[in-house]
């Protein structure tokens, strides 16, 4: 085949004779008039554009707009006038934010005329003495009536103006009715979309400073404790997110810790994990053995139940001074060990010799600890399950493997095993949007202290 023969998906099965439109101005001009429409924002800009527009076929002498909407039958709103300067209509004019505050009229030739509920034409108009506009109608000799119609209901109209006698012809009446009708649609559709953008951006603005509150809940100082260190992160996979991780140093020298996930995602989960590091900070130093605080937390939790809602966590407390790790177990994902002498991931200590269910689902339970050491130069990991569920553009999962080939690359402290998870989950999920939050936490342990 040569490189001048179509293919058979470009071959034409079809014939016409096409017309010539290169010189239809008044088609081109009503085309970019269109798109001219398509690209506005703010619904007080359609009248102005309609205006100058070539989309208005007939002149007219003077116009004004009404709105019914919320009124008793024979009230309306004159919402723009303009009988004495045409360019009135080709200011934008934004009469829906204060719609309260025009005034409500009754009577005169416009209520006559929205009373008949239907498009009208009236010629030989007098109107010298109207009770609501006065002497402004007397040089007009004609008036068309135009309804537009809102879910089938006449709760705008328009009206022209003409200082000759006859008006509009029937077939003009029927154009204008038609393309007065779609502006109006428009001028809807442009509400609907500036309230809608108006609202979500409120709401977003609230969900802003629920992220920000939710990020001062984590540790803004890491404790500073002789021979270990510590580190921290957390991303949302919205703007606020469920999870969790939080410490508090105890007189005798020991570390409480949280890590959690609230179920779900966004502002909801967001509320939950407040709730949870309020109830983990309000009790006394006395009262943070792992399992008296998975308990004081899951009670709290079942009590204000939100349906379908709950948290996973892990608590633990930490004494410094020989290594000794306590912890109870809620749902969560276990606890990891990278010990001195791991070379693979079957080397590496997963912390799961106790658990129970999720807190804020069964309110009575009692939740059981257990114990690690960590010795000095074990990395002991904390993740929410954020982590472990991270996909790569293929929709596979890192896993616990995933995330115990990160611990083995760096025995060098918390700061530097954080960073290899955080670059081993950015290269694993690519361009994937997590689709979950993400928390880690580690520990390291440099030396014994005395």
């Amino acid at each position: 085949m040569s490189d001048a023969e179509p293919t058979a998906r470009e071959a034409r099965t079809w014939s016409s004779s096409r017309v010539d439109l290169s010189n239809a101005e008044q088609l081109e001009t009503l085309v970019r008039d269109l798109s001219d429409l398509s690209r506005l924002e703010r619904p007080e800009e359609v009248t102005p554009l309609l205006r100058r527009s070539s989309m208005l076929s007939v002149a007219v002498d003077g116009a004004i707009s009404l709105s019914t909407r919320d009124l008793e039958p024979g009230f309306y709103r004159i919402t723009r006038l303009a009988i004495d300067d045409l360019q009135d209509l080709a200011r934008p004019v934004d009469t829906w934010s204060r719609r309260d505050e025009i005034p409500i009229h009754e009577g005169g030739l416009i209520g006559d005329l929205i009373a008949e509920q239907a498009p009208a034409i009236h010629r030989d108009l007098q109107a010298s003495e109207d009770p609501i506009l006065g002497n402004a109608l007397s040089r007009f000799r004609s008036v068309v009536a135009i309804p537009l119609l809102d879910d089938g209901e006449a709760r705008n109209w328009v009206l022209f103006f003409f200082e000759r006698p006859e008006g509009m012809t029937i077939e003009e009446l029927e154009e204008r009715t038609l393309l007065s009708n779609l502006m109006g649609g428009t001028v809807r559709l442009l509400r609907a979309r500036q309230e809608v953008r108006e609202a979500h951006n409120e709401i977003q603005r609230e969900v802003d400073q629920i992220a920000e509150i939710q990020r001062s809940f984590m540790p803004r100082e890491l404790p500073s404790i002789e021979g270990w260190s510590l580190a921290g992160r957390f991303e949302t996979s919205s703007v606020a997110g469920g999870d969790l991780w939080t410490v508090r140093c105890l007189e005798d020298g020991c570390m409480a810790l949280l890590v959690a996930d609230a179920s779900g995602h966004g502002p909801a989960a967001a509320v939950m994990a407040a709730m949870t590091h309020a109830v983990f900070h309000a009790g006394e130093s006395t009262e943070l053995d792992p399992a008296a605080v998975a308990g004081r937390l899951n009670r709290y939790l079942a009590r204000w139940q939100v349906a379908g809602a709950f948290v996973t966590a892990m608590t633990g407390l930490l004494d410094p001074r020989n290594g000794r790790f306590t912890y109870a177990r809620c749902g969560h994902p276990p606890a990891l060990i990278r010990r001195t002498e791991s070379k693979s991931i079957d080397d590496i200590e997963r912390l799961d010799a106790v658990g129970g269910p999720p807190l804020g689902i069964i309110e009575e339970l009692e939740f059981e600890t257990a114990e690690a050491t960590i010795e000095p130069g074990d990395t002991m990991t904390l993740v929410t399950d954020g982590i472990l569920e991270a996909r790569d553009p293929a929709g596979r999962m890192l896993g616990e493997s995933g995330l115990m080939e990160a611990l083995l690359e760096c025995s060098n402290g918390a700061e530097c095993t954080l960073q290899r998870i955080e670059s081993a989950v950015h290269r694993f999920e690519g361009d994937r949007k997590p689709e979950d939050d993400q928390t880690v936490v580690v520990i390291h342990s440099t030396a014994v202290g005395a």
